[in-house]
């Protein structure tokens, strides 16, 4: 077994203590989200929900867009749950905006931080031998393919995207049409989960239950497709 190096340990542990936090984090959501939940049943607290968010104003606004923004730069934190909540709060085009918003500063974030640090920064979050894997395919060193690739693995609901929106920063790929492509494919999937969360506040829970089963069997079949594609695209390469 290979001895780690100083520097492999160093990045070990900041890896195990990001990861901690996600999960205190999202430990904390849940227990705090989860009653609220149960309680939309409710039309009567459904509509102090509403008053209360309102009240907010553009706080509440700014706290949601950070969050988005911070799930984007940390890439171990799952998108759902934010695009969901969003929706709840903002109904399904505030919601919507709100998230595609966070996206796109997240996205340029990474992106230029990735330009300027390099790898450094990416194995904060992921390990040299996945980020090696991906930067020595045929398809990462292809910007046309590449493109193709991420177009399909962010329009398609589910699939992991988290190492392509920090590998998009080593590739060849211009910044305009990274940042474009990384935004804007994900409207489809967006739509779904927000929609849900909307309906949530609603009280319409057969619609939101509908609508994220719809969402994970459309994921499943795309990762199919996602993955498919991608080792045709290896091949052509």
């Amino acid at each position: 077994m290979r001895k780690l190096s100083k520097k492999e340990k160093r990045l070990a542990i900041v890896r195990g203590i990001i990861t901690f936090i996600v999960i205190a984090l999202m430990i904390v959501a849940t227990i705090y989200f989860l009653p609220m939940m149960t309680k939309l049943s409710d039309e009567t607290y459904r509509a102090e929900f509403k008053t209360n968010i309102s009240n907010m104003g553009f706080k509440g606004v700014l706290i949601v867009l950070l969050l988005q923004i911070l799930q984007i730069i940390v890439a171990v934190i799952p998108g759902q749950p934010m695009e969901i909540v969003s929706g709840m709060l903002y109904g399904t085009w505030g919601g919507m905006i709100l998230c595609l918003v966070g996206i796109l500063i997240g996205t340029a974030l990474v992106f230029y931080i990735v330009r300027k640090a390099g790898v450094n920064f990416i194995q904060l979050f992921f390990s040299p031998e996945k980020i090696d894997e991906m930067k020595n395919s045929k398809i990462f060193k292809n910007p046309a393919k590449f493109e193709l690739l991420l177009f399909i693995i962010f329009v398609i609901p589910m699939i992991p995207k988290d190492i392509f929106i920090y590998l998009g920063g080593l590739s060849p790929v211009r910044p305009k049409r990274f940042l474009a492509i990384a935004t804007l494919a994900r409207i489809p999937g967006l739509f779904i989960t927000v929609f849900a969360g909307n309906s949530l506040s609603e009280g319409s829970f057969t619609i939101a239950v509908v609508l994220v089963t719809t969402f994970i069997i459309i994921g499943l079949i795309g990762y199919f497709i996602s993955s498919r594609a991608q080792a045709k695209l290896e091949e052509e390469s």
